[in-house]
């Protein structure tokens, strides 16, 4: 990632904090602790990015992604989407997935998709703590409909983050947060089925992995087997 990059994820935060939630794109490390369960995945692979801002972890998919795998980036912000479509989708690999219709952009918020059953791994990079419960429930919901049985979905979380913005929060913001974090907690402890913490990310995270058909979740660490 560049300097112009950094600095339009910051104008983007700036601009919409409660959409881009992050002050800094993702790291290399947390991109590849994201990416570990398409990376260790042996078979063709459908794969969908959400929330991908100026490209950090589409740009280490570019790097892992064979021939035979498709890509569908979902970024709602247009001067995001923009950005991936011009510096991001031009690199080789993705370009000759583009040409060959396997590789596309998705300008449209992930609660819109109507994908069914489609996709192997979903990488999210939502701020969910910043969004109203009504939108982390939708946006879960979809990404159930999408992934195929046995789909993982892997996002990221930075440390301790839900509690510090609940101390800081007050009156309805603070409401927001609790009930959200209330969900997520429910969420991983149904569908978890292992995290990796990432130390070389600003700020440092969680990366967790989730599948919905628990009967069929993996006791791995994705990251190691890879």
């Amino acid at each position: 990632m560049g300097l112009g990059h950094g600095l339009q994820f910051i104008r983007g935060y700036l601009k919409n904090p409660a959409v881009v939630g992050a002050v800094a794109p993702s790291s290399r490390a947390l991109a590849a602790a994201l990416c570990a369960p398409f990376a260790a995945s042996p078979e063709p692979a459908n794969v969908l990015e959400i929330g991908a801002g100026t490209g950090a972890v589409t740009r280490y998919i570019a790097e892992i992604m064979r021939d035979t795998d498709s890509l569908d980036v979902c970024e709602l912000q247009p001067d995001f989407a923009e950005t991936l479509r011009r510096d991001v989708l031009t690199l080789p690999r993705l370009a000759a997935g583009v040409a060959e219709g396997r590789v596309r952009v998705l300008e449209a918020a992930v609660q819109t998709l109507r994908t069914e059953n489609h996709y192997d791994f979903v990488i999210c990079g939502l701020p969910f703590t910043s969004f109203a419960l009504r939108d982390v429930r939708d946006a879960f919901a979809t990404i159930r409909r999408c992934l195929k049985p046995g789909g993982t979905l892997s996002y990221f979380e930075y440390v301790a983050m839900r509690r510090t913005a609940r101390l800081l929060a007050v009156g309805p913001p603070r409401r927001r947060l609790r009930s959200v974090s209330t969900f997520l907690n429910r969420t991983i402890r149904a569908h978890q089925f292992h995290s990796h913490a990432v130390l070389a990310s600003f700020p440092p995270a969680h990366a967790r992995y989730l599948r919905f058909d628990s009967a069929e979740a993996p006791t791995e660490d994705p990251v190691a087997a890879r």
